[in-house]
């Protein structure tokens, strides 16, 4: 069985390339050390409660998504799931703020 570690190192990863993001890139964007975020995407260390939040939100999942083992994170790889995913990459901060609070709605 897999560690916390392991699993949350190989979604970072994973997220990472989905993203074409490097290291330095994640860094900048979530405003953590380098060294930090190269010890989460090797394994050595996890991150703590707010910076796996700011990831989740970076990446658009939820905390869970990113501790927790996927089958190649299949909800990624839903058709539908993928073609909002390309459609949504494209709209404006705000746009992405309206869509996040529209879909607040359905979760109450």
């Amino acid at each position: 069985m897999k560690g916390i570690n392991e699993i949350f190192s190989k979604n970072l990863n994973d997220l990472m390339r989905k993203h074409g993001e490097n290291l330095s890139e994640l860094s900048d964007r979530i405003n953590v050390a380098y060294s930090t975020v190269s010890d989460w995407q090797h394994g050595k260390k996890m991150p703590r409660s707010g910076s796996l939040q700011k990831l989740a939100d970076h990446y658009g999942v939820n905390i869970s998504y990113l501790t927790s083992s996927h089958d190649e994170n299949e909800e990624l790889h839903r058709p539908k799931v993928k073609s909002l995913a390309r459609r949504m990459d494209k709209l404006s901060d705000d746009d992405l703020d309206f869509i996040n609070d529209l879909l607040d709605k359905f979760d109450k």
